[in-house]
């Protein structure tokens, strides 16, 4: 064995340069790798937000049509007169109050009180809550709400619902009829 084989056969580590190689190619892969997530992640985070937006828009929107579709779902048989959206009002501009005719006898007119049922949609703490003032009931409609503005129309409501989620921000518009 010569002498050159000899001093690569007692080499047992890696040279210096051999490892400052290896950690700037390390180095460059990583801020690839950063570059690339910046590129790409970001915009999927965001479209994973607008997705939530949309989700929870949907609820929102949905049990608001319903309710102001003119009738609880109650109401569905039976007495064709009894569980229909006889009045609306909006006190402060950030709640809506509906009142259904109820009582064995309705009397086509908001009572606002027993046997009428009155349902409230108001904003706490960042969530639609869908309250049954009657039967003191509630429950969440939507979450990562901003605001539930009310605009009277004289003929109906305009109801806009902004929400936001992790920065991203949407509003929805529904305009109703009065009963």
């Amino acid at each position: 064995m010569n002498a050159a084989q000899q001093r690569l056969k007692d080499r047992r580590g890696f040279t210096l340069t051999e490892v400052f190689v290896a950690s700037s190619m390390l180095a460059i892969l990583s801020a690839l790798l950063t570059s690339m997530w910046t590129g790409m992640g970001k915009p999927l985070l965001t479209t994973a937000h607008y997705c939530q937006i949309d989700k929870e828009a949907n609820l929102a929107l949905s049990s608001l049509a319903q309710d102001l579709s003119g009738m609880l779902p109650e109401g569905t048989s039976g007495d064709k007169l009894k569980y229909r959206l006889v009045g609306r009002t909006q006190p402060s501009g950030t709640e809506l109050w509906l009142c259904f005719d109820g009582g064995d006898t309705p009397n086509k007119l908001p009572d606002w009180a027993s046997p009428d049922t009155v349902i409230i949609y108001r904003v706490v703490d960042n969530t639609l809550i869908r309250l049954n003032q009657t039967a003191g009931s509630e429950f969440v409609v939507a979450q990562n709400i901003d605001s539930l503005v009310l605009r009277d129309l004289g003929t109906g409501v305009e109801i806009t619902i902004s929400f936001t989620c992790h920065g991203v921000s949407q509003s929805y518009d529904l305009i109703a009829k009065n009963p």
